[in-house]
């Protein structure tokens, strides 16, 4: 592969401007042979029609895989270009930012393994090894499509040097409010994840009013720390309204102590998302579930819708789903 990958940079903006042109276009002749390599590299077919243009972006995965040569000699030129545009149509979310780990594969479904404890015991002098009792599930992970559509103007397609960041910048916070959606409130049904917030058999931990004290908070803990989840793992996870209004509440009448602070409760980091309802908190342990991602995201542009406007409608399409192995590491707080 890396033999035939040239020096040079990769320009977002470039790709929307070939795909929404209704004729031959050449001007993005490059990135398309890099979309040509991601489709050979994840073995992926595309899903455009007659009416569409379409290419695969590279992943953070083909990066090493697209440099063909030294930083001197442009290495660093393609690795950074090819990076912002990979970051920015596959972003980090919340949850990853809590610290659900992210997995990158091909094929068309994924099987991570779930393990229920084993018994332990001591063993006697010259007494012989009790047999293990470790039994092993799975979970199925099966590619959800999500769908991130945005419109461009005429004019930003005249502007392509200076607008490529925030261009990239949009792309990225729709492409992330879409995916963190699916991951909290997916309803595992209508082609959507199972999300966090409607896992059927997590605990959870009744609050007396809309705002949470910070016992209630402890609670939670507590029941994670009963059901053997590592309390120093876990994270919470909010609504900014609810941030907020932590932020503002004492830990008791008598004292100055806040119940959020520095984006910590109890010691333990606090992250937050609109797609979370105010009324809700998430405590869990990110280890066990995982955010998982199939081939490489697809841009496709209908180069005749909005002619007449001149207006550019995007599709950023990925394959994703999100999966929790061991639901009793988390716990849902409400009113």
């Amino acid at each position: 592969m890396a033999s035939t990958i040239k020096k040079r940079g990769y320009a977002f903006n470039r790709v929307l401007n070939s795909l929404s042109s209704p004729f031959p276009n050449k001007s993005a002749n490059w990135e398309k042979s890099l979309s040509e390599q991601a489709a050979n590299f994840y073995d992926q077919q595309s899903i455009q029609n007659r009416q569409e243009n379409s290419v695969f972006v590279p992943t953070r995965a083909m990066v090493r895989e697209l440099l063909t040569g030294t930083a001197s000699s442009g290495g660093d030129l393609v690795a950074t270009s090819i990076l912002k545009v990979a970051d920015s149509v596959r972003p980090v979310t919340a949850v990853e930012r809590a610290g659900v780990p992210r997995i990158e594969t091909g094929g068309e479904n994924l099987t991570v393994p779930r393990f229920a404890a084993a018994d332990a015991g001591w063993i006697s002098e010259g007494a012989v090894y009790p047999s293990l009792t470790t039994t092993t599930t799975s979970v199925d992970c099966t590619p959800k499509l999500a769908s991130a559509r945005l419109s461009f103007s005429r004019r930003l397609k005249v502007l392509v040097p200076e607008v490529e960041e925030s261009v990239l910048q949009e792309v990225g916070r729709a492409v992330a409010a879409l995916v963190e959606k699916g991951s909290i409130i997916g309803t595992g049904s209508s082609s959507e994840p199972l999300g966090l917030l409607n896992l059927p058999s997590v605990q959870t931990q009744s609050f007396a009013a809309a705002t949470p004290t910070a016992d209630e908070l402890a609670s939670m803990l507590e029941k994670l720390g009963d059901a053997d989840i590592d309390l120093r793992r876990i994270a919470f996870l909010m609504h900014p309204s609810t941030a907020a209004d932590l932020m503002k509440a004492r830990v008791d009448a008598n004292s100055g102590a806040l119940v959020l602070n520095d984006f910590e409760i109890h010691g333990l980091p606090v992250f937050v998302s609109s797609s979370i309802t105010e009324d809700k908190v998430i405590a869990m342990d990110p280890s066990f579930s995982r955010l998982v991602y199939f081939g490489a995201p697809q841009i496709v542009i209908d180069p005749y819708r909005g002619a007449t406007t001149g207006a550019t409608h995007v599709q950023v399409l990925n394959a994703v789903d999100f999966v929790c192995t061991h639901q009793s590491s988390i716990c849902i707080g409400s009113a």
